[in-house]
């Protein structure tokens, strides 16, 4: 899904800015009111990324002006009269605290920049009383997960639901030591991305990237658990961003998945 990207920036967002991040930088309060009234004529989702709900105070007296379209990530805890208001301005609020989980700062700007921000999630919560998990993708659209979904064939290590977060750049979802990917859980969810999968399914993505990916997920090991590797190239790699690794790291790669160097790519 397409969406505009709004960057409401202090000194931790410049760090984004300064960064090559995709977004439109709102650097005033002027800069705010007329990015408030710009998607007016526009469909496109429009999400807005801050730090401090103050930072958001000018949009306060155009609440009449509100648009269905604009969503809110706020990287700092808000709560009481600061986080009802921000539920009134915009449609959709994701931040920390009450229960609720998104992921380090750094790999939220990975997938917020990334090409199919709609396929990862940023974060979620969930509600015990209603035995639901709620996801957010990187367009902050919910999708509902049931405990019951997770529970099914009664899996080995079960779900521990007091135990919930969001990992490995948005692809994997954890419940204690049970975890589920991204993809199988919108694969179930989400008719349109299940279209999506399928015809790359029938395409089969060859890349090493792709190939890389398959093969740690058969093997089950986690984007972290390469010595001497970032988990942050390992994602980049996987996402076809960075090119074929060096001989040394390949082969590093290799020993920790147990297959020869040649052999990934056979995935």
């Amino acid at each position: 899904m397409s969406v505009n990207l709004l960057l409401v920036t202090d000194r931790e967002m410049e760090k984004w800015s300064e960064g090559g991040f995709p977004a439109r930088t709102l650097r005033s309060d002027a800069d705010l009111r007329e990015a408030f009234h710009e998607p007016a004529q526009s469909r496109r989702p429009v999400i807005w990324i801050a730090h401090h709900a103050s930072q958001l105070s000018p949009l306060a007296d155009q609440v009449p002006l509100l648009r269905p379209n604009h969503r809110l990530l706020l990287l700092g805890e808000t709560k009481g009269v600061e986080r009802d208001l921000l539920q009134v301005i915009f449609r959709i609020v994701v931040a920390p605290g009450t229960g609720m989980h998104i992921l380090p700062a750094e790999e939220l700007r990975e997938v917020l920049a990334a090409p199919h921000r709609d396929e990862l999630f940023v974060g979620g919560v969930v509600d015990h009383a209603n035995r639901l998990v709620v996801l957010f993708r990187g367009t902050l659209e919910p999708v509902v997960v049931t405990f019951g979904w997770f529970e099914r064939r009664n899996p080995t290590p079960r779900p521990d639901f007091a135990n919930f977060e969001v990992t490995d750049y948005g692809q994997t979802v954890r419940l204690g030591e049970y975890e589920a990917t991204a993809d199988v859980i919108l694969y179930v969810h989400d008719t349109e991305y299940r279209r999506r999968a399928k015809e790359r399914e029938l395409k089969h993505d060859p890349s090493f990237g792709a190939a890389l990916r398959r093969l740690r997920l058969l093997r089950a090991v986690r984007r972290d658990d390469f010595p001497g590797i970032s988990e942050k190239q390992i994602a980049r790699l996987e996402r076809g961003e960075s090119t074929r690794p060096h001989p040394r790291t390949l082969a590093s790669i290799a020993e920790r998945l147990g297959v020869d160097p040649a052999e990934i790519e056979t995935y």
